[in-house]
C-alpha cells in the first residue's frame, strides 16, 4: 500500500462502506432478527477489526422534553478480516430481540415510529474513520403483552397512550427505561372513580411482573391537597405466570379488579 493510499484511507476518503439489510423491518419482541451486512472495499485494502450491530432506542424523562439514547442489545458479527480494494462481502446475521425491546407505534402526524427503534451498524477499521449505517424497525408486542392490555380493557378501561421513559425508582429493574401504558376508565364501576391506571409490563421467559399506579379521583375540600402531594396515587406490582396469562386472560382481569377494588 502506498503512503498516499494509506493517508487517504486514514481520513476516510475512499474507505470501505457498509449497508445493513434486515430480512423484515417488522419484528416481535423475543423473535429472531435476521439480515445481511454488505461491506464494500474502498480504494485500498483495509483491516476490519469488528462489525457490531446495536439495537437502539430513545426514551424520555418525566417532567421534561429531553430524550436519551439507549442500547437495547449488542451483537458482534465477526472476527477481524481484511477487505480488499473494491471487494464486496455479504455477512449474514441472526440474533434474538430481547423481550424488553420497546414496542413501537405510528405517530399520527409524523407517521414515524414512537419510540424509534433501529439497528446501528458500526464497522471498526484500524486507523480510519469508521463507517456506520442505521436501519429502523417496527416492534410488535408479544401475545403476553397483548393479553394483559386486553384484560384491562375488559374491565372498563380505554387505552390512552404509551411512552418510553426513564425507569421510576419504585420499579425494580436495571434497565434505564421502561414503557408506560396509560388507561382511562370509560365505563363500568370504575368510571368517575379513577382518573387513570398506569401499567408497566416487565416480561420474563416464564413469568411477567406488572407494575401499576392507580390514580383515584379526589373529592371534597382536600382534593387539591391530595393531588399536590400525590396522596391519590397507589402503587404496587403483581407477578403472573406467562402460561396463565396466555391461557386464562380472564384471570388477569380478575386480578386487576381485586387490586383496584381494594384501593377504592
Amino acid at each position: 500500500m502506498s503512503i498516499f493510499n494509506r493517508v487517504i484511507a486514514s481520513i476516510g476518503v475512499g474507505s470501505a462502506t457498509v449497508d445493513t439489510k434486515v430480512k423484515s423491518a417488522y419484528i416481535q419482541q423475543g423473535e429472531m432478527l435476521e439480515g445481511v451486512v454488505e461491506i464494500k472495499g474502498g480504494n485500498t485494502d483495509q483491516l476490519i477489526d469488528s462489525i457490531n450491530l446495536k439495537l437502539m432506542t430513545m426514551y424520555g424523562h418525566e417532567g421534561g422534553d429531553r430524550l436519551s439514547p439507549a442500547v437495547v442489545e449488542v451483537h458482534q458479527l465477526n472476527e477481524p478480516f481484511t477487505i480488499s480494494k473494491g471487494e464486496k462481502k455479504h455477512i449474514p446475521f441472526s440474533f434474538q430481540v430481547p423481550l424488553y425491546t420497546p414496542i413501537t407505534m405510528i405517530h399520527p402526524e409524523t407517521q414515524k415510529n414512537v419510540p424509534p427503534v433501529w439497528i446501528e451498524t458500526g464497522v471498526d477499521i484500524k486507523n480510519a474513520i469508521d463507517p456506520k449505517d442505521r436501519d429502523y424497525v417496527s416492534v410488535d408486542p408479544t401475545t403476553v403483552h397483548e393479553n394483559i392490555v386486553d384484560a384491562i380493557k375488559v374491565i372498563g378501561f380505554k387505552f390512552h397512550q404509551m411512552e418510553s421513559q426513564n425507569t421510576p425508582v419504585w420499579i425494580k429493574t436495571n434497565r434505564p427505561f421502561v414503557q408506560q401504558y396509560e388507561f382511562k376508565p370509560t365505563y363500568g364501576k370504575y368510571n368517575r372513580k379513577l382518573d387513570e391506571l398506569e401499567v408497566y409490563i416487565l416480561q420474563g421467559d416464564h413469568e411477567t411482573t406488572i407494575y401499576f399506579e392507580i390514580d383515584t379521583r379526589s373529592k371534597g375540600s382536600l382534593a387539591a391537597l391530595k393531588e399536590k402531594f400525590n396522596l391519590d396515587e397507589h402503587r404496587g406490582n403483581v407477578t403472573l405466570d406467562n402460561q396463565e396469562i396466555l391461557l386464562k386472560r380472564s384471570r388477569v382481569s380478575d386480578v386487576f379488579e381485586e387490586i383496584i377494588d381494594e384501593v377504592l
